[in-house]
């Protein structure tokens, strides 16, 4: 879901240790980017789904009806070994990102099933894509390097249900990746994936009145086939989880950590030739803190992540921080 904020006028009960503004986060938000090294590499070693991205502070809570936003500063430092790609490719890539990502988020006064309808979009800006690449093809070695910056995908989010029980709030959403964004298949770096995908998800948060917070949120990107390279990514599972404690009404201190696996192997002219297959896996962890300020009249929300990858099987391994703001219209 969309990211969002909560107006300055709603508040939780004033009891101990619970925050007393929970504009405090996010409507648990897919940060659907992913940059596209190479045609192959890129399919095979990278998704839509970014670790950390889709779960946050109280993400199963829903602010009262109206708009909100949250921008994030993103920087993603990795690399993957050299892995074999159909006998032709053996490629060792480093790649650095930096990225922002405006979510907008419209709470509507709509009631079905006994839930809150909610809508939202994600619109990604790349400043800086940068990639060191080392393939080796029949026997032959290349060394390049290359940049790139403009828009990702979008990411529509057209429906999602909030229900709310006491300390239990769960949503229920579908998000779809939709890919406008620069894309070439002769280029080394490219800002879309170029194919369709479709992203149920289910978000879930307790926060009971102690002041304790376990949000988390599980989802599974069904991928489209990228026609320009007839290349399918395989269907991919991921679970993000935070446990956080509000140490004030207006911070709170978590941690963070997400997994990944890829539920079938991709398909398409060189993973097909693979013994194996060829399919990812991932998990990391890292901590995580929320503060809340003011700026002049305007309440803010301040989000803040480090996500260290301690497992990655096919998949790149590295680092992603990020700064998000998030407020109300």
């Amino acid at each position: 879901m969309p990211a969002r904020c909560l107006a300055a006028d709603y508040r939780y009960p004033r009891l101990e240790g619970r925050p007393s503004r929970p504009w405090l986060s996010v409507f648990a938000a897919p940060l659907l980017l992913s940059i596209a090294a190479s045609a192959h590499a890129s399919e095979g070693a990278s998704s839509i789904y970014v670790p950390g991205a889709y779960n946050d502070f109280a993400a199963g809570l829903a602010p009262p009806p109206g708009v909100y936003a949250r921008n994030d500063l993103v920087r993603y430092e990795g690399e993957i070994g050299t892995r074999p790609l159909g006998g032709r490719l053996d490629a060792g890539l480093e790649q650095t990102l930096w990225f922002n990502l405006l979510k907008l988020t419209w709470v509507t006064d709509v009631e079905w099933l006994g839930a809150t309808y909610i809508a939202g979009i994600n619109i990604p800006y790349v400043f800086d894509v940068s990639v060191d690449l080392n393939a080796e093809f029949a026997g032959q070695e290349r060394f390049s390097t290359g940049s790139n910056d403009g828009f990702g995908d979008p990411y529509l989010v057209p429906i999602a249900l909030n229900w709310a029980n006491g300390a239990h709030h769960t949503t229920a959403a579908v998000g779809v990746n939709i890919p406008v964004g620069r894309y070439d298949e002769d280029d080394r770096i490219n800002l879309g994936r170029h194919y369709w995908a479709i992203d149920p998800t289910i978000t879930y948060s307790w926060l009971p009145a102690s002041g304790w917070d376990l949000s988390l949120t599980a989802g599974i990107l069904f991928n489209f086939e990228n026609d320009a390279t007839d290349y399918t990514t395989g269907d991919e599972f991921h679970l993000d989880v935070l446990a956080a404690k509000y140490v004030t009404p207006g911070f709170g201190l978590g941690v963070a950590g997400y997994v990944y696996e890829q539920l079938e192997s991709d398909s398409g002219p060189v993973p097909d030739r693979l013994d194996d297959g060829f399919r990812s896996s991932g998990a990391g962890v890292g901590p995580a803190f929320m503060k809340s300020v003011s700026l002049g009249q305007t309440p803010v929300t301040l989000i803040g992540k480090w996500l260290h990858d301690v497992s990655s099987e096919n998949r790149f391994d590295g680092d992603t921080v990020s700064l998000s703001a998030a407020w109300a219209f």
